[in-house]
């Protein structure tokens, strides 16, 4: 069969129903616990509608500016009294503060356990405010929530396929999961570009329980239906279409039947204890689907991964109203899910094996609007999170908040980016342990920024 063809089948992926998994690697059959020593994850939470960072992190010493824009005039600003404050070396020693619904994040970054990537965005080389207006190297379709998704996620414009550099990660990490018996890939936020690979398909899960065919339940006859369905995939129809259908079905279907018994089961008490905060165990969405992203990770050894990247995600972020309350009961949902899952990384003794980061559309203006929101804009601040990240710090560059300034490329306050998405996953790469052949594989804007700022700093 020919590579293209081979391509096509492992994309037929909607064949799969809920979990999908293409040319993942070898499934094995034997116990793996002897890999869970030499484990690492990367857990990305996205936060879909495009987050205000502006009201995440927030000048402190220079507040003035700050409060000019966004408090006297907008009424979108954080009073300055409720900040919860922080210095950060790298920018001069000013003092920031973040939001104040985000306390349990302000403790980790005290604890040095936490960054901040100040001013990123997506970028497909270094860019001027000369060069923006012009035209040059200037990503597409700036301000769609659809299209900067996808060039967060790792889209590269122009390319036939589609893939994410969460997938072309697991393309490459095959070789350090030998015997896996679910794909490097796991998403409990659906399908997105972030998780398609050019050889790699994502395993997807849901935000609880197991991982279930469309009508399958417990009952005698769904049974028979279910055992009928993996005798049929067996037997070969002769027809490369349907054999290459019947794969994917039935790898899927294999890699559900390995998860569901860790997925399904009752919650690990180190995972229990780890979400209960105030006697209550936490039941967001978001931390529901951080459950299951460590309920595998707990039975990483059973199911022979030592390499894992996952997806997560929080949406209700396009604030173009209402934004201090809205965003309150976000950051609300947030932090305390982030930081209980942290919390679990630090019991389960693999605090250092695990860095979560966040990602979102795009910043919002600096400038509020008629309704008491703000709108689509560019740059923004990012979380990256866990016990091998060089926390207590914000790394790139903070920008000056001034509208029509030397940052802002229009008039409201829509910040150039000076830290790049391809920046922050080679950072993250590089401490994966992929190669230099592997990571230009991932993120081939690479190239395009010199040697010595391609890697960020923060882990």
């Amino acid at each position: 069969m020919s590579t293209n063809r081979r391509q096509f089948l492992a994309r037929s992926s909607a064949l799969t129903g809920a979990a999908m998994a293409g040319a993942f690697g070898r499934f094995g059959i034997e116990s793996a616990s002897a890999q869970a020593a030499d484990y690492k994850a990367l857990v990305c939470l996205f936060q879909f509608g495009g987050a205000d960072s502006n009201n995440m992190v927030v000048p402190d010493t220079d507040y003035a500016q700050y409060g000019l824009v966004r408090t006297a005039g907008s009424q979108v600003g954080i009073p300055q009294a409720n900040l919860l404050t922080f210095t950060a070396s790298r920018q001069g020693g000013k003092s920031y503060g973040f939001h104040p619904s985000l306390q349990p994040l302000k403790d980790l970054y005290d604890q040095k356990k936490l960054a901040i990537v100040a001013n990123a965005g997506t970028l497909i080389a270094p860019i001027t405010m000369t060069e923006y207006k012009a035209g040059i190297n200037r990503p597409p379709n700036l301000f769609s929530h659809s299209d900067q998704q996808m060039l967060w996620q790792g889209l590269l414009p122009g390319e036939i396929v589609r893939t994410g550099w969460g997938g072309r990660l697991a393309d490459k990490l095959a070789s350090m999961n030998t015997g896996q018996k679910i794909p490097t890939m796991v998403s409990v936020s659906g399908t997105q570009v972030f998780n398609s690979g050019h050889d790699t398909r994502p395993f997807v899960i849901p935000g609880n329980g197991g991982v279930l065919l469309s009508g399958q339940g417990a009952d005698a006859v769904s049974t028979a239906r279910y055992n009928a369905l993996r005798t049929l995939l067996g037997t070969g129809g002769g027809n490369k279409i349907f054999d290459g259908a019947a794969s994917i079905l039935d790898k899927s279907l294999s890699a559900a039947d390995a998860a569901n018994p860790y997925l399904t089961a009752t919650l690990p008490a180190t995972i229990q204890t780890a979400f209960t905060v105030g006697g209550t165990l936490l039941n967001t969405g978001l931390a529901n689907q951080l459950k299951q992203v460590a309920r595998l990770i707990e039975a990483r050894g059973a199911l022979g991964v030592k390499r894992q990247v996952f997806m997560v995600n929080i949406g209700g972020w396009d604030t173009h109203s209402n934004i201090l309350t809205n965003q309150a009961n976000l950051f609300g949902q947030m932090a305390p899910a982030m930081r209980a899952f942290y919390d679990y990384t630090v019991a389960a003794g693999i605090s250092t094996n695990v860095t979560t980061f966040t990602m979102s559309d795009f910043n919002r203006t600096f400038i509020g609007n008629q309704t008491i929101g703000t709108d689509h804009a560019y740059g923004g601040n990012y979380l990256v999170m866990g016990g091998a990240v060089k926390g207590g710090d914000m790394y790139g560059t903070y920008p000056q908040l001034f509208l029509k300034g030397p940052e802002d490329t229009g008039s409201n306050g829509a910040w150039l980016p000076t830290t790049s998405v391809d920046q922050i996953g080679n950072t993250l790469a590089t401490w994966f342990g992929m190669s230099a052949a592997d990571i230009a594989y991932t993120f081939p804007n690479l190239a395009n920024w010199s040697a010595g700022v391609r890697n960020v700093g923060f882990i």
